[in-house]
């Protein structure tokens, strides 16, 4: 005997639909990141039609709540940060995949560094890789 003949009622399926990913590049530092559209949408309209990428977003947020957040401020903001990361090398997969790979370190020095008495220091620098 089927549910329905038996009296109780069957919830109808629920057919869930992915959103396709898209790759965003970030208008500062040149990272790649795959992401739903809605999520992209939502970081341009944070960011007046710029996608960045969290580490970049994060560092424009902080300038831009410093400054009051008017959306002049949120510009000079993203070219100030996009200034700083090609200066830094930044704008090519390189430089990004040096930036985690440094980022990385950093948190292992840091876990490391939590289990012992003595901390470490960890000096980042950017260097461009050779072709």
């Amino acid at each position: 005997m089927s549910a329905a003949a038996a009296g109780q009622e069957v919830a109808p399926a629920i057919v869930a639909v992915a959103e396709a990913e898209e790759w965003e590049v970030c208008a500062c530092c040149g990272l790649r990141e795959e992401c739903t559209p809605a999520y992209a949408a939502g970081v341009r309209a944070r960011y007046v039609g710029h996608w960045l990428c969290g580490l970049c977003g994060d560092a424009v947020g902080e300038e831009v709540a410093a400054g009051g957040g008017s959306v002049l401020e949120v510009e000079a903001a993203i070219a100030g940060h996009a200034a700083f990361c090609r200066a830094l090398g930044g704008g090519t997969p390189a430089a990004a995949e040096r930036l985690i790979a440094a980022v990385r370190r950093l948190l292992r020095n840091a876990d490391a560094g939590a289990k012992q008495e003595d901390k470490a220091v960890v000096v980042v620098e950017f260097q461009e890789a050779a072709s």
